[in-house]
């Protein structure tokens, strides 16, 4: 196996696959990359059993075939050498070896057929859809998803194609975030997966700068995304995500509307004095104003003041400061309504005009 390539055109697609890696995983194997080559072109694959990453590029080719390296070590390699210089790769007898102008680089190696491949045998259901469509849904949904739940089904993030309409959901039992956008379902698809936390933050930095339609494909027990060269393959959780609809606030007698960011500066400032273990800001509501109010256990306390729009008379109710933090990170847009029945009651988060991004979080007794 031999090839020569620029650093560049080897850098970007093996920076993007590099995430998944994990240096002291079970099998010596998964701390490796697989290169392939084939023709012209190099195919290179990573693996933690769960996600695997594919990427390719082009290559000046001598002779064929595959092995795997050290893929962080092969990544500081080629991060380490010059701008625009010159990578030769050669394998051979068991032995692999880097050049570029003065520097020379022997790694260890592995054989290809002990690298683990996700089989390609599955039946997939393709949606095609938007990047900036699935990074705004990512961004406004991936803060919610539980870290080592026991409810496995919360560690994760809901895919759902519903009739016209592409939905994230996430949810950590104190919260849940809906995303959504627009789609024409010729097909008449309806379909819902769960795919798990590695794989969604892995897919979240795979099209963080990508501006062109993604290929997102739904099998049993897969998910499959492929845009610009690039794919990832994920596990499913196999569970039942809770009726998320179910859980969204209806007949809300209580509302206002506040500006987004003078809402935002405000929970900054009371936060500094919250509780730092429940992170609990009270909420005094009177007509056009809310008083914040945050406290802890050494008897300081921060209040706040700002102006909002609403007729509520006299309301108070308590949330996690984080909660709503990140709720006004997820909307961006210059206003936010809060709306909910009673005070103890769950309290809905969204622009008052659009549904394409809806928060709900539990208060706290406080």
């Amino acid at each position: 196996m031999l090839f020569n390539i620029q650093r560049e055109s080897l850098l970007a697609p093996l920076n993007q696959i590099c995430g998944v890696v994990e240096k002291k995983g079970t099998l010596p194997v998964l701390s490796n990359v697989l290169l392939k080559l084939d023709g012209d072109t190099l195919l290179l694959t990573t693996s933690d059993l769960d996600v695997e990453m594919r990427s390719e590029c082009v290559v000046d080719a001598q002779s064929e075939g595959e092995v795997t390296v050290p893929a962080h070590k092969f990544l500081d390699i080629c991060k380490a050498l010059s701008d625009g210089s010159i990578i030769t790769f050669s394998y051979e007898s068991g032995k692999c070896l880097i050049t570029s102008g003065d520097s020379r680089f022997s790694l260890s190696t592995l054989s290809a057929q002990e690298f683990p491949l996700i089989d390609d045998m599955e039946s997939y259901q393709p949606v095609t859809m938007g990047a900036t469509d699935l990074q705004r849904m990512l961004k406004q949904t991936v803060f919610c998803m539980a870290v080592q739940d026991v409810r496995y089904f919360l560690n994760g993030l809901l895919f759902e194609v519903l009739n016209n309409k592409i939905r994230c959901v996430s949810a950590d039992g104190h919260r849940l975030a809906l995303a959504e956008c627009d789609y024409i379902n010729d097909s008449g698809l309806n379909k819902q997966v769960l795919v798990p936390r590695k794989g969604v933050l892995e897919l979240q930095k795979m099209i963080r700068d990508i501006d062109q339609p993604i290929t997102i494909n739904m099998g049993v027990n897969h998910i499959k995304i492929e845009v610009e060269g690039i794919s990832m393959t994920s596990k499913l959780i196999d569970g039942k995500f809770p009726d998320y609809e179910a859980v969204i606030p209806l007949n809300m007698e209580n509302s206002f509307v506040a500006d987004r960011e003078t809402l935002r500066n405000a929970l900054h400032r009371v936060a500094i004095l919250s509780n730092e273990q429940y992170k609990g800001v009270k909420f005094k509501i009177t007509p056009n104003k809310l008083e914040i109010i945050g406290h802890n256990p050494d008897q300081e306390q921060a209040e706040d003041v700002i102006t909002i729009e609403t007729d509520i008379e006299n309301i108070e109710t308590a949330f996690n400061v984080n909660y709503i933090l990140d709720a006004t990170q997820a909307i961006t847009e210059d206003e936010i309504q809060f709306s909910f029945k009673e005070a103890l009651s769950s309290c809905l988060i969204k622009h008052p005009e659009r549904l394409d991004c809806r928060l709900v979080v539990m208060p706290l007794r406080i």
